[in-house]
């Protein structure tokens, strides 16, 4: 199953009064059902949530629309802090009207390394913007950042993985999970590799083209390839949803 998953930490209600709280607690299933209880009693409706749990304590974050509520904001932040387990309630207030972007937690960690979230609109310029300004230069400067990127995940999955399938497994499962596409099928024959999959962000973002236009993806893939097979891996885009075709894939052979 695949299902788009909003990470942004940010509401855009210009209709509606919207705040936002991050409250701090004690891990306990009962203090969720304490927190969604105040909701209900003020009608207050949430607009976005999430649960980290650290240790024995949780950080909830939570986007709320207070657009029907008639309590006052202090009564409603001083019920919060008398949940018995609750121990700060920090208010997120608008930065404009009817726009909420949490700007209490930074840096983004991935498995607790530092991480970027970037939308459409900025990494067009990065892929598409370089092809169509430095032509093959461009391709094959993508390419070989690519590489790079790829055998520095080989070492950082290695910490993980026992085997060559668990690593191809934890590549295809974080490649989804961070947005990058979806790997539907790997197939080994002896020293060739094939890999197919859909929604590749690259190339949806060079979206149309008249030739494949995975270079950075194909990069990693080369990158990857050639450290966990202890050869040097070259990577070819076969299909390509760039240029119309139903699905991408590629190809990787040993360099000869």
């Amino acid at each position: 199953m695949s299902k788009s998953l909003e990470l942004s930490r940010a509401a855009y209600a210009p209709s509606k009064k919207i705040l936002g709280f991050l409250i701090k607690a004690i891990g306990s299933p009962e203090v969720h059902y304490k927190l969604a209880s105040i909701l209900v009693k003020y009608s207050i409706k949430p607009l976005y949530g999430v649960i980290i749990s650290i240790n024995e304590e949780q950080e909830i974050l939570l986007y709320l629309d207070f657009s029907e509520v008639k309590a006052s904001l202090n009564e409603i932040v001083k019920n919060l802090r008398n949940v018995k387990e609750v121990r700060e309630v920090h208010l997120i207030k608008p930065i404009l009207k009817g726009l909420l972007i949490d700007t209490i937690h930074f840096p983004i960690t991935v498995f607790k390394e530092r991480a970027w979230i970037a939308r459409e609109s900025v990494l067009r310029g990065l892929f598409r913007g370089l092809r169509l300004k430095w032509g093959d230069v461009g391709k094959m400067f993508l390419y070989h950042q690519g590489a790079e990127v790829g055998k520095h995940l080989y070492n950082d999955y290695r910490k993980y993985v026992t085997s060559v399938h668990e690593m191809l497994t934890m590549f295809a499962a974080f490649l989804k999970a961070v947005g990058w596409g979806i790997i539907e099928e790997i197939k080994q024959y002896e020293d060739l590799y094939i890999i197919r999959g859909r929604n590749n962000l690259e190339c949806y973002l060079n979206k149309p083209s008249n030739e494949p236009s995975g270079h950075f993806s194909r990069g990693v893939l080369a990158g990857l390839l050639s450290e966990l097979t202890g050869r040097e891996m070259v990577v070819d885009e076969v299909k390509c949803i760039a240029k119309g075709d139903p699905y991408c894939e590629f190809v990787a052979k040993p360099k000869e």
